[in-house]
């Protein structure tokens, strides 16, 4: 028996099974805690290129990526991590007044938002590191920057998050294939945003690259 492996249920298979194992390392790459920032990079530059791109091998490529932009996206992350424990600390504490009665808990509500701010940043932040080099003070800017010009597109992702996380919450086993699909989705709507601030020159070698994976 001859099975046909350019066959579309042996391909969707084959991306199914890259989701679940590109996931799995990066929750083990994710436990140090201090390699999120890092871990996330290669998980989103890992399904742009090999998951979807079809160029390489998905565990070769993670790795490689993890290696690449550890130094690069560890500082950003731990910066946003800084933001992000100010911020819960200070939602938990005008939580804690708001529960008083006080008046003064309504910043509570303000902390909030800022954390929902913060994680849409996050949502570039990670995935512009993986696909463009620039100093540290430029990629939080950027990423910032792109947050803010395309905020009906970062309320998305912001969404496309809490859906994720809950999945998970609700169903633990999905980690280990929602990090992944998420990361796909999250490349089929940033991708089409970052090839609008692209020089010529990176267009045309995006192009190139996808000839020759075809």
């Amino acid at each position: 028996m001859k099975f046909n492996w350019d066959n579309i249920v042996f391909q969707m298979l084959g991306k199914l099974v890259d989701c679940v194992w590109v996931s799995i390392l990066w929750v083990i790459c994710c436990i140090p805690v201090f390699t999120i920032g890092a871990s996330t990079t290669a998980l989103y530059y890992t399904v742009h290129k090999s998951i979807r791109g079809d160029r390489g091998y998905t565990t070769r490529t993670f790795f490689g990526a993890f290696r690449d932009n550890f130094k690069a996206a560890t500082l950003p992350y731990l910066i946003w991590l800084a933001v992000m424990i100010v911020l819960g600390c200070d939602a938990y504490i005008t939580y804690q007044v708001l529960k008083t009665g006080s008046m003064k808990g309504a910043f509570f509500y303000f902390f909030l938002i800022m954390i929902a701010v913060a994680i849409m940043w996050s949502a570039f932040l990670f995935p512009y590191i993986a696909r463009f080099e620039n100093t540290v003070k430029q990629t939080l800017k950027n990423a910032f920057l792109l947050m803010i010009r395309h905020l009906p597109w970062a309320l998305l992702l912001l969404v496309i998050l809490i859906a994720s996380a809950l999945s998970i919450y609700i169903i633990p086993v999905l980690l280990v294939v929602i990090p992944a699909v998420a990361s796909i989705v999250f490349d089929f709507i940033l991708e089409r945003l970052f090839r609008r601030y692209m020089s010529p020159e990176d267009l045309a070698r995006e192009e190139e690259n996808d000839m020759y994976a075809s």
